[in-house]
């Protein structure tokens, strides 16, 4: 049986076999918890409030995929799909274009020397 989360709207499956003690009713562990809070706070008066991260810096971006082996390969080869498909062909991806030519060349270059 499908069902919506009461808080969030979200669609989840309810299981047809009843298990013992209360059937679900939330679509996650984390809406049940804010929804525990909100009610909470309802009957001190008051409105729940919920942390906003601070949006996350390029810098801060570029150091977690580096940080990553498996991050770094799916760039890559995201990077030469786009390549393969000449996506890298608009203006707005030369820089990247430019950089791929020169790693090519080095690459190359390398070979030769071997």
């Amino acid at each position: 049986m499908i069902k919506d989360c009461p808080r969030c709207g979200q669609p989840f499956v309810v299981p047809t076999q009843p298990k013992p003690g209360r059937p679900r009713r939330w679509c996650s562990q984390a809406c049940r918890r804010l929804a525990s809070e909100e009610r909470r706070a309802a009957e001190a008066g008051g409105s729940a409030i919920t942390y906003v991260k601070e949006p996350t810096s390029l810098d801060e971006h570029v150091r977690a995929v580096l940080d990553s082996p498996a991050a770094c390969k799916r760039v890559l080869r995201a990077i030469a799909d786009r390549d393969a498909r000449r996506e890298l062909a608009d203006a707005k991806w030369s820089s990247v274009a430019d950089e791929l030519t020169r790693l090519r060349r080095a690459e190359q270059a390398a070979r030769w020397r071997r």
